[in-house]
């Protein structure tokens, strides 16, 4: 009895001294623990990185043969909040070696970008000339990315199409953007597929087809209704396939008969947004709902790819506008799918009409008004960690993907812009916001859901399109107040840095033609301060 009364006091002070020891490293770093579902070996198999896209960080708007995008256009017509432009952003155009000593010094071995259309083809059209300046450019961009051991991930369309193509057919509404578009997905393969081997054709076609030419609130701001959104999403997913068989299936003379997937050993994928949807009630009405509410988001660009059509519900809904696909149509869109990109960031719940199996009403607020989670600064962003999971799972039983990657997940911390920098960086919202969502991701992945690379959104505060510079989602903070666009690390950095970014899985550049220009460009950041991760508890 007294022995084993002497053990338990033993163990209690073992107890007590472990939990001192934690909230004195805590304390040391304040850097909160890893998720519990994270253990250490879902880190270490996961690939984890940052993204952004280039008219939100680069500027150099009408530098170096770059013509105006729509949202150049847009902005400078007074479209944005307090008048704010991404003329300048955060200068990564100028500032990328300083940007990718920083990913270094965190960790970061993934990162994803995109790339400027008109920085690349300045008219826009198949049968113009390339840019040469653009294309060193982003030449530069990767070949400094691989100087620093960060694999290059590359969307080709991130909303900005070049203005010229707007005007001379409304853009994605018009069939001539397909053509353009494989044009330009060729000149990238060309000049960068031997490098770059993750590729995504368009990021979020849900907002470029309802915000941008649906309801026209985005960029070019020319309202088509919902035949104009569901004609921009054919055309779009038109675009994406052609492009796919093209990477994949075209012999290229100057690559030896090799198609470019079979040279660069790539692989093709899309960026898709999704709200996961919850029934408000367990009532037939909100549990359709919910259903068709994914279909009509998610399924509308999915569903192609997997299966060859759009999803039945928005066929019977849509019957009148939504264009249809011929037989040989739906062959060529079919399995265009290497990778599913999913872009998550909150959830919402959905009410339906027991009259109307068309009909779903999303809400905040559950039946008895309590909110669904805590409101970021974006007002459609509410914090929903255990939203993820289930979205997770849903697209895993649905499409059974290869390969899932989450290609972006982030949060605005509510009243950011206007703190002073020591106060911004402390960010224990994003933080925990950051906790709640890798563990139910984690948990995911446990169960057997194949994702195998995370980007947080974003690498740093940006431009956030109509919201200019109000709203900030960066892990690195930035100051749009200084001419040198200072960066400095957020605790959410740190968090992610400390547990993820620098255990996560590895990348070395394997190729002869990855390694071109790293000697040079080492050379050139010779003098760039690149911190340990042992300074990031400092």
């Amino acid at each position: 009895m007294c022995i084993n009364l002497r053990r338990l006091q033993w163990g209690c002070l073992v107890a007590l001294a472990g939990c001192a020891l934690a909230q004195a490293r805590l304390k040391h770093d304040g850097i909160p623990s890893p998720p519990g579902n994270c253990s250490l070996d879902i880190r270490k198999k996961t690939n984890w990185g940052v993204a952004t896209a280039s008219y939100q960080v680069e500027g150099a708007w009408n530098e170096d043969g770059r013509t105006p995008s729509v949202w150049d256009v847009f902005a400078h017509a007074g479209n944005i909040k307090n008048n704010d432009t991404g003329d300048v952003a955060c200068d990564m155009y100028h500032k990328f070696p300083e940007d990718f000593s920083l990913m270094r010094s965190l960790g970061i071995k993934h990162y994803r970008f995109s790339i400027s259309w008109n920085r690349i083809l300045p008219e826009g059209a198949a049968g113009t000339p390339i840019n040469q300046k653009g294309i060193d450019f982003y030449n530069s961009l990767i070949n400094e990315m691989l100087a620093n051991g960060i694999k290059p991930y590359v969307t080709m369309f991130h909303w900005d199409l070049p203005q010229i193509l707007q005007d001379n057919y409304d853009g994605l509404i018009g069939k001539e953007f397909i053509n353009d578009f494989i044009n330009y997905a060729t000149v990238l393969f060309e000049n960068f597929g031997d490098r770059v081997q993750d590729w995504m054709t368009f990021n979020e076609p849900w907002v470029t087809c309802v915000l941008q030419y649906g309801q026209g609130v985005f960029a070019p701001g020319k309202p088509y209704g919902e035949a104009g959104q569901y004609q921009c999403g054919h055309n779009l997913l038109l675009a994406h396939a052609r492009t796919y068989r093209l990477y994949h299936e075209t012999p290229q003379l100057q690559l030896g008969g090799l198609t470019y997937a079979q040279a660069q050993k790539g692989k093709i994928g899309i960026a898709l947004n999704i709200e996961w949807l919850e029934p408000l009630t367990s009532k037939p009405a909100d549990v359709v709902a919910a259903k068709y509410g994914i279909e009509k988001n998610l399924g509308w660009f999915a569903d192609p790819l997997y299966f060859g059509d759009y999803p039945a519900s928005l066929k019977a809904c849509y019957q009148k506008i939504l264009p249809s696909f011929t037989l040989e149509e739906q062959q060529l869109l079919r399995g265009t799918a290497d990778f599913l990109g999913i872009n998550f960031y909150t959830a919402k719940y959905a009410a339906g009409n027991p009259n109307d199996t068309c009909s779903v009403e999303p809400r905040e607020q559950d039946q008895y008004g309590r909110d669904i989670g805590p409101l970021a600064e974006s007002g459609w962003l509410r914090v929903v960690p255990w939203g993820i999971y289930k979205m997770m799972k849903y697209v895993d039983q649905r499409y059974h993907p290869a390969e899932i990657i989450i290609t972006e997940n982030g949060v605005s911390a509510p009243g950011e812009a206007a703190m002073p920098v020591q106060q911004a960086i402390r960010d224990k919202f994003r933080v925990d916001y950051y906790r709640g969502y890798l563990d139910n991701l984690c948990k995911a992945i446990k169960e057997g859901v194949k994702v195998s690379t995370y980007f947080a959104w974003s690498y740093m505060d940006n431009f956030e399109w109509k919201e200019g510079y109000t709203q900030r989602f960066g892990i690195n903070h930035v100051d749009f107040d200084s001419p040198y666009r200072t960066r400095t690390t957020k605790d959410s950095g740190r968090f992610l840095a400390k547990h993820f970014f620098s255990i996560g899985h590895g990348w070395e550049a394997g190729s002869e033609q990855q390694h071109q220009g790293i000697d040079r460009q080492m050379e050139g950041n010779a003098s760039i301060d690149r911190p340990h991760l042992e300074d990031l508890s400092q």
